[in-house]
């Protein structure tokens, strides 16, 4: 691939992706155009291309030139803190309101609903079931996939992903949705976090659901950890 080398420059300096994509696309085109005017003098094959590469510059003189500008450099990389520290609770949280607001607004939009309950059809127990149940399995493991791609994607040091695991792990993000019998009234939605930390317990009554999103959510430090082996 033409500017590996540049390329991985970039990202480990901090450099969007979106920036590196850019500009070692122009670098390409003008690349491109130089080896066609060495062809043009007469310069043909591998001394052309040779040639070309020269005149464009050193991968360290083209390097500079981007990371000298601060403007290009992307949030993770000016920020981690902010980004692994603080974003992940607030992305979790705010999710997790999104699925269940999405149910209370269907829950709304059809008529189920009085003062502090909701009147649940079989239907809408079976879809909130369904929607809590893949939220409590599947949301944080999601959410610690997410900031690990974008840390290896960005070249951002490992321990920041590791951050953001940590503290998806301790929020402990889970949903809880309550009916009574069919054909009985009431019923309720909810969104949980830390619960194991401030009530052990509770880990006794929901063990297994538990474990397997602690498993879950793990499973991409783990992946980070092979593959940073891998690399090294």
């Amino acid at each position: 691939m033409r500017f590996e080398a540049l390329r991985e420059t970039l990202l480990k300096g901090g450099v969007a992706p979106r920036h590196v994509r850019r500009y070692v696309g122009e670098l390409s085109e003008h690349l491109d155009d130089l080896v066609k005017q060495q062809q043009a003098l007469g310069y043909d094959g591998e001394d052309a291309t040779l040639r070309a590469r020269a005149l464009l510059g050193e991968d360290r003189e083209l390097a500079a030139a981007m990371l000298e500008q601060k403007r290009f450099r992307s949030l993770p990389a000016r920020a981690p803190w902010l980004f692994f520290g603080l974003l992940p609770p607030v992305v979790g949280i705010a999710a997790g309101f999104l699925l269940i607001g999405s149910l209370a607004l269907t829950a709304h939009l059809r008529g189920m609903t009085t003062p502090g309950h909701i009147n649940a059809p079989e239907w809408f127990r079976t879809l909130t079931f369904a929607v809590t149940g893949l939220g409590n399995v599947a949301l944080a493991p999601l959410l610690a996939a997410t900031f690990v791609f974008l840390a290896t994607r960005q070249r951002i040091i490992w321990l920041w992903p590791l951050l953001a695991i940590l503290l998806l792990v301790l929020m402990d993000l889970h949903f809880q949705a309550h009916f009574p019998a069919p054909g009985q009234r009431g019923g309720s939605l909810g969104l949980g976090a830390v619960t194991w930390v401030l009530h052990p317990q509770s880990w006794a009554e929901t063990w297994r659901l538990s474990l397997a999103r602690l498993l879950l959510t793990c499973l991409p430090a783990f992946w980070l950890f092979r593959n940073r082996m891998i690399v090294s």
